[in-house]
């Protein structure tokens, strides 16, 4: 992806561009640039057997952008009601596997805090607190007499 960073910052003279693995965004002013910098682009990424994005437009920052698991507005940070329901369900999954001697507690530390790494970019505090306030324990046997 190195070229098509070169190509966009010194070709096309993007100031706002944004990449993070193969997933990237260009800003400007005005969408006329926007769908030309698009049309350059896909001819560019055509010769190194690359393709954008089907979904791929242009859209005001205002309406929220789509990017790496968040949607992105001027002034805040939302995470994808969906990523948020998956590791919810996730979680779950896993004080159980916890709670059944399936998974060493290590583990369920190191999802958690991949997991929350990620998401603290975000408005995600409420989401956090409520999925992370209930303490894991294991399910004892008591002994009958």
């Amino acid at each position: 992806m190195n070229p098509i960073d070169h190509f966009v910052k010194r070709r096309l003279r993007c100031k706002g561009y944004l990449r993070y693995v193969d997933d990237f965004l260009l800003f400007a002013e005005d969408k006329e640039t926007l769908w030309s910098w698009r049309e350059q682009l896909i001819l560019k990424l055509a010769h190194l057997r690359l393709t954008i994005h089907p979904q791929a437009q242009v859209k005001p920052v205002t309406n929220g952008i789509p990017f790496l698991g968040f949607n992105i507005f001027p002034e805040k940070r939302r995470l994808k009601r969906r990523k948020g329901i998956h590791y919810q369900r996730k979680f779950k999954k896993l004080k159980q596997a916890y709670a059944q001697d399936q998974l060493p507690f290590d583990q369920v530390t190191a999802s958690v805090q991949g997991w929350v790494n990620h998401v603290r970019y975000g408005n995600t505090i409420g989401l956090r607190k409520s999925l992370f306030s209930k303490p894991i324990h294991k399910k004892v046997l008591g002994k009958t007499s």
